[in-house]
């Protein structure tokens, strides 16, 4: 891990994002004190969602679907209308 005085990151700002883009961790103080990290990103994998086992999707077939009716005279009793 490195580390540079606000002043060295304020004149080398391009230098020091270089070793923050090839992986280095970058401490950065005022008055001998850590203020602050300058860390690289993480490189996240993006996540896939398996939708077939949705819950939406694999909906038994035995169950109903509700009416408009019936739908808002549940929210009515639910909201205590």
């Amino acid at each position: 891990m490195k580390t540079a005085s606000v002043r060295e990151l304020r004149n080398n700002y391009a230098e020091i994002l270089r070793w923050v883009g090839a992986g280095e961790e970058v401490q950065v103080t005022r008055r001998g004190q850590i203020v602050a990290r300058v860390v690289p990103p993480t490189m996240k994998v993006p996540q896939t969602v398996d939708w077939s086992r949705s819950a939406a999707l694999t909906r038994a077939p035995w169950t109903r679907h509700l009416t408009a009716e019936q739908s808002a005279s549940i929210l009515a009793e639910s909201q205590g209308d």
